[in-house]
């Protein structure tokens, strides 16, 4: 061969070896399970790079079918730890299943007694640098647990209030075993007595006790031959209390745990009226009024106008000249209302009124209306809106948690609902500046071969007499339309509880919005228009508009069923981000959403689906790994949050998908409190990225509940955060946690 040839050839060999072709080697195959438990499980094998998709999708590493109960998990395959941070480095989440026992989310639960997380498998490790559960953000010592190889107990229970508990823990197989649940304890009763119109006992009623703060946590009696009945384990807050009783009696009332006995005096329909009056067209004629403290004002309806504007700040005004002499605040902002009330019924350019029902001292103030409803309609509404001064005067949050009743009742189809909120349990971002929240709807079926209804609306000052609280009644309307079922679902079809409320480029620039529904109506119409509004404070924000794979299934007539459904979960709306970021953006607090529907025919209806936690857009720049497009991507935080990461100098990744929720491959990431981060030197982790966390914590204190990295027992960096007080009183070792998959990038759950 020429030797010139021969000494081509082995340059050529070498450029070929350095070349970036050469060193692209084909990626390693990975064997995952392909949406288990759906009709689409597959065993499949792909390249690494695309494992991380499939399990955002919901698959699992290893192979489909069944592994022996409690076995060595499929180990992820390692990442190159390198220099930089490694997005496919995947978290080592535990699939043992956690339930609490001795307590429930659902109940009002005693104080002092054992709270038990029990574990699937008894996998457990028993050790203080293994497990830690929060309370409140705060580490209970490890001291004060009881572990065993399938469980965590706290043998003290917990005091009486609210608590957040957060366990993390790893099992023999260095699996992260994590699990959150928030309790309400108590060691106080409230006791009942429920009378008749005759003030004679009823037993068997129904008498439901609701927390003011959470409208969703309640507990249920029926009362005795006596007519009594007692609530026990309630903690030291206050309550909306709703009796009814065999006859579609109904009683309701506040309550707190110092009140003593309650006696709720339950009321049958009153007579019916004959006068069409549900829109206040003719004053006040048609409604039973006593002696409660009632006013017609002129409807306002966007924000709320100059004249209770006036009103909330004559109380702000006197609040602010002398702390809490509430009752020169009250005094004055009646006269001022009874002063603009006066002077707006007078003028002439006003036609359109509403009723205010106003507190008068402590205790509830209450009016009702009952009338008609003829064959063909299919529901009865009240729209009404919640006014409390105890917002601008600065009392949001404390017991004096002022609350209303709205509720409809059905004499044919004995039907009833009763939607009661309080100040606290609706958010302070429910209420604008005057302290009013939007309007909102109750709804209730009715025969549609007619009936009778009847309405009571009702408010109340709690805990003391003074700062006023009010609704206003726009009206009672009969619908022929009605929106009669509403489920609003996250992208992956569970309930929805978290919005992403910011300007983005995902999905098309759209927040989406997956959901069931039913929709009924007269058969020769058809439905015409669905959208949902997304309301903060007492304004609309944003509207989303149907998603147009949805359209063919809902914009048709109603037919022979009067009825419309979507009874599988899809996309449903889709909100233009851009509107959404209109938003606070700031604030941290919820959102409201309202799907209203209207027919060909041009009837409206509205449905109210509740509250639901804001997130954020993190807008930093200082980013590594992609931005996980096909779920909305990974930017969304609470806005304290997303500020708090924005002030750092670290480089961040994941932090929760559009509209929180599961996340694969994490096993949080799910309420934006969480965020994967980086800084260089952290992949080292010896003792100087100990010494930078540490550093970490001490500048930003408790804000950061917990870090995430994975070391070594006996390693450089475990050694180095042992015995180490933290300048907030924290060990360093309740903070900094052994997680496994954090080899290249660390994680904060970070505190509001």
């Amino acid at each position: 061969m020429n030797p010139y040839a021969i000494q081509m050839g082995a340059v050529l060999a070498v450029l070929f070896a350095l070349s970036p072709i050469a060193h692209a080697a084909p990626p390693e195959n990975v064997t995952v399970c392909h949406k288990p438990g759906t009709p689409a499980e597959r065993t499949l094998t792909i390249p690494r790079p695309a494992v991380r998709a499939h399990l955002v999708q919901g698959g699992r590493l290893g192979a489909c079918g069944e592994r022996p109960p409690c076995s060595q998990p499929v180990l992820p395959p390692e990442v190159s730890v390198g220099i930089e941070p490694n997005e496919a480095e995947l978290e080592l989440t535990s699939d043992v299943a956690v339930a609490v026992e001795g307590a429930a989310p659902t109940s009002f639960n005693p104080s002092g007694t054992p709270i038990t997380f029990k574990l699937s498998c008894p996998t457990l490790k028993t050790r203080s640098d293994a497990v830690i559960v929060y309370d409140n953000n705060k580490p209970v010592p490890f001291a004060a647990l009881q572990l065993t190889s399938g469980s965590i107990t706290i043998p003290g229970g917990l005091t009486a209030g609210r608590h957040k508990l957060d366990l993390l823990a790893q099992d023999i197989y260095g699996f992260t075993i994590e699990h959150s649940v928030t309790l309400w304890v108590g060691n106080s009763k409230i006791s009942v007595l429920v009378l008749d119109e005759a003030n004679a006992p009823v037993p068997g009623a129904t008498v439901v006790v609701q927390l003011a703060d959470d409208a969703q946590l309640r507990a249920t009696l029926t009362t005795d031959a006596t007519g009594s009945g007692t609530f026990a384990n309630l903690p030291d807050r206050s309550f909306n209390v709703i009796a009814t009783a065999p006859g579609n009696g109904l009683a309701t009332r506040p309550a707190t745990v110092n009140d003593g006995l309650i006696t709720l005096r339950v009321k049958g329909f009153k007579p019916t009226s004959a006068i069409n009056n549900n829109d206040f067209s003719q004053g006040l004629a048609g409604w039973e009024i006593g002696n409660a403290p009632v006013s017609l004002v002129p409807h306002i309806e966007g924000q709320l106008g100059v004249a209770a504007l006036k009103v909330t700040s004559t109380i702000a005004g006197a609040n602010t000249a002398s702390a809490r002499t509430k009752e020169n605040s009250q005094k004055a902002a009646n006269q001022t209302l009874s002063t603009l009330t006066q002077a707006s019924l007078t003028a002439a350019a006003m036609s359109d009124f509403d009723l205010s029902l106003g507190t008068s001292g402590e205790g509830q103030q209450s009016v009702s209306r009952t009338f008609t409803v003829e064959p063909g309609y299919k529901s009865v509404t009240v729209r009404y809106r919640f006014i409390t001064s105890e917002v601008p005067g600065g009392y949001f949050g404390s017991k004096f948690n002022d609350f209303y009743n709205v509720s409809i009742r059905t004499l044919k189809g004995g039907g009833t609902v009763t939607a009661g909120n309080s100040m606290n349990s609706l958010g302070l971002s429910a209420f604008n500046g005057a302290g009013a929240t939007s309007w909102g709807e109750t709804e209730l079926l009715v025969d549609k071969a007619g009936d009778t209804v009847q309405v009571d609306i009702a408010v109340a000052n709690v805990a003391d007499g003074l700062f006023p609280s009010q609704v206003v009644v726009d009206g009672i309307k009969k619908k022929r339309l009605s929106l009669s079922a509403l489920q609003l679902n996250d992208v992956d079809n569970g309930n929805l509880q978290f919005l992403s409320a910011s300007n983005h480029t995902y999905f098309g620039g759209n927040t989406r919005v997956h959901g069931t529904l039913t929709v009924e109506g007269p058969k020769e119409d058809s439905l015409d228009d669905l959208r949902v509004e997304v309301l903060e404070g007492a304004g609309v924000v944003a509207t989303g508009t149907l998603a147009s794979g949805a359209t063919s299934a809902l914009y048709k007539t109603f037919g022979d069923t009067e009825q419309i459904k979507l009874t599988s979960s899809q996309l449903l709306f889709e909100i233009p981000g851009n509107q959404l970021g209109g938003a606070n953006q700031t604030a941290n607090g919820s959102l409201t959403l309202r799907v209203r529907a209207r027919s060909s025919s041009g009837e409206v209806a509205d449905r109210d689906f509740g509250s639901v936690t804001k997130l954020v857009r993190f807008m930093g720049a200082n980013r590594y790994g992609g931005r996980d497009a096909e779920v909305g991507g990974d930017d969304w935080a609470k806005p304290t949050v997303a500020i708090f990461a924005a002030g750092t100098a670290h480089t961040w990744g994941d932090f929760s998908n559009m509209n929180g929720g599961p996340f694969p491959p994490h096993g949080t990431h799910r309420t934006g409190n969480s965020a994967d981060g980086w800084f260089p030197g952290y992949n080292d982790r010896n003792a100087a990225t100990a010494a930078t966390i540490i550093g970490h914590l001490n500048t930003h204190g408790t804000r950061i509940r917990t870090v995430y990295v994975t070391f070594a027992e006996g390693s450089p960096f475990a050694n180095a955060i042992a015995n180490v007080n933290l300048q907030d009183g924290r060990q360093a070792t309740d903070v900094i946690r052994n997680v496994g998959g954090h080899t290249t990038h660390f994680h904060w759950e970070i505190a509001e």
